[in-house]
């Protein structure tokens, strides 16, 4: 489990061992919070075998931002490609003051424009780009420091290419915004990725070795070193994969096998080499080979074309033939580059001025409230089932729980919400709703008969559709949910939300969205796995067997007791995380 920018998460606190399950004492101290995209992490040595990490909102502002910087320190042809996104900037904040820094040079289309407030000007490149030898003069620090004096709620940088994100770290600011990436600028509160990770054609290395254990194989012999069949399983592809992304250019692949038989046996084995580029699918290179010699080690090449950056191979070895007393060596493959394409770089599907406006925009999904008007209300069918039983007093929580979903590895175990709503319901004045589609009330049996008579345990298992329950946990003090539809409903209605993940799928990428929104998950080392079914998980469901009833319990509480905003405000507050 790694943040964006690379750093392992599970790292953090020591590498955790896929066997020990034991806990510990929870009131370890915390790891400082870190970013990762839009989340802030903190990471608690709750387990022995692994840290408990919450993933939550990042601290951003709201719409009020007041004060705003903007770099746009590049010439006159690459300001007027960045002018849309900072008219975009002045339509999303337009009770903001902008300060505009730019070159000398367009100080008076900068006047004109009339998106800013106040402008300065900083020559951080000479006025002929032909004059630029990539070094700054020695006191140009000291004057940016003159002209980006004070405070800024928002700090941003309109430009792609990153030689003057680091202007960014000198500012006084709360949000610093920039194209990049967080690992080499990790002072950047808000990034929007580069269109490319590697963006020239030639690749960083000319050959590329592609071991045996990187294919998919259905040889009955499988070592580090080579994979071996004895013929029992023949006539189908008995190696297929890696799915690599390959260097542009004319390549060449070598495969390399070898072919065991006693001295006086010569066997009969045919086998068919091709090369298939995906999405969509199609066969680029084919070799027949109508008998293949018995020797030491051989190679046969195929050479084929890539003219797809983003296209994924697979290669393939179909073996034909069931002799006796043969066996089939396979020792992998080797990938040469011949003749790398002719231009220096690859072409972009992005307009640079199309990135810049992106940026703009992520800036305002994550600074501003998400959902306009209140969702409950306006998805909502006015569900009247009583999720407040009679009798229980108006300052009793109301507690929503919702412990299935449609995947089986993202389920905690209803055993364990089981203990937590016992919990829950022994140490705060609460009542507890339990939803969940029909399908799933058979699931849900041992848990509502258990607690059958607790008047204090609303059953809502069957009885209410997707509208009903926007209205349930619109009015609710807390969801309890996996990750599931409920959840991502429950904060879009600006509800607060806790929610259980396991490894499969990461909470910066797909957890639910809003400021009253906490993610749990174990940080272990597989994740993200991406798997949806319980029988691929290789670790007995670890990531979600790891997190304790007690450990949710204490963000619970932590979340009840934290000041609730009122209904019509919540919609307000749930902000893009």
């Amino acid at each position: 489990m790694v943040f964006s920018d690379g750093r392992p998460l599970a790292g953090l606190g020591g590498d955790v061992n896929l066997e020990n399950k034991s806990t510990s004492d929870a009131s370890a101290p915390s790891v400082q919070p870190r970013s990762t995209g839009s989340q802030r992490i903190q990471l608690r040595p709750e387990l022995a075998s692994a840290e408990l990490a919450s993933f939550e909102a990042a601290d951003n502002l709201a719409s009020a931002a007041k004060r705003i910087l903007v770099l746009k320190l590049d010439h006159l042809g690459d300001f007027l490609i960045g002018i849309p996104a900072l008219e975009q900037l002045r339509e999303i904040f337009p009770n903001s003051h902008i300060t505009l820094i730019c070159g000398p040079w367009n100080l008076t289309t900068a006047q004109r424009l009339g998106v800013a407030n106040a402008i300065g000007t900083f020559d951080y490149f000479p006025e002929n780009t032909q004059d630029w030898d990539g070094k700054i003069a020695e006191d140009a620090i000291d004057r940016f420091r003159e002209v980006s004096k004070g405070h800024f709620d928002i700090a941003v940088d309109l430009r792609v290419d990153e030689d003057t994100r680091p202007l960014l770290s000198l500012v006084d600011a709360t949000l610093r915004c920039g194209i990049g990436s967080r690992l080499k600028h990790p002072y950047l509160s808000i990034v929007l990725p580069r269109e490319f990770e590697w963006r020239e054609t030639a690749p960083p290395v000319s050959e590329l070795l592609m071991r045996p254990d990187r294919f998919h194989s259905r040889m009955v012999v499988q070592t580090p070193f080579y994979h071996e069949t004895d013929f029992s399983i023949t006539n189908t592809h008995l190696i297929y994969g890696p799915y690599y992304q390959l260097p542009l250019g004319e390549l060449r692949l070598k495969l390399a096998y070898q072919v065991v038989a006693p001295a006086f046996w010569y066997p009969r084995v045919r086998m068919t080499i091709d090369v298939l580029r995906h999405d969509p699918t199609e066969q680029v290179a084919v070799l027949e080979v109508p008998r293949l010699p018995k020797s030491q080690v051989c190679y046969f090449d195929i050479v084929f074309r890539n003219d797809y950056p983003d296209a994924r191979y697979e290669i393939r070895a179909l073996v034909r033939g069931r002799p006796w007393w043969t066996r089939l060596r396979f020792f992998g493959m080797q990938l040469e580059v011949l003749k790398a394409p002719d231009a220096r770089f690859r072409a972009a599907e992005l307009h640079t001025g199309e990135s810049l406006s992106l940026l703009v925009r992520l800036i305002a999904e994550r600074t501003r409230a998400l959902y306009r008007a209140e969702l409950s209300d306006r998805i909502g069918s006015g569900f009247a089932g009583l999720l407040r039983p009679s009798g229980i007093s108006a300052a009793t929580k109301q507690i929503v729980v919702a412990p299935l979903g449609n995947s089986s590895l993202r389920n905690w175990p209803v055993e364990r919400y089981a203990r937590l709503v016992d919990l829950l319901l022994a140490e705060i004045d609460c009542c507890v709703a339990l939803v969940g589609s029909r399908d799933q009330a058979g699931l849900l049996n041992s848990l509502q008969e258990e607690r059958c008579d607790n008047p204090r345990v609303v059953n809502l298992v069957g009885q209410t559709d997707w509208s009903d329950l926007a209205t349930v946990v619109g009015d609710a003090d807390l969801v309890i949910a996996n990750n599931s539809g409920i959840a991502h409903l429950a904060a879009a209605c600006g509800t607060p939300t806790l929610a259980i993940y396991s490894g499969s799928h990461q909470p910066q990428e797909w957890g639910p969205r809003g400021r009253l929104v906490r993610t749990l998950m174990a940080a272990v080392p597989c994740s993200p796995c991406g798997h949806d079914r319980l029988e691929a998980c290789p670790h007995d469901h670890l990531c979600m067997t790891l997190i304790e009833p007690e450990n949710v319990l204490r963000h619970a509480l932590e979340m009840l007791n934290q000041p609730t905003p009122s209904r019509q405000a919540r919609t307000e507050q749930s902000l893009t995380p």
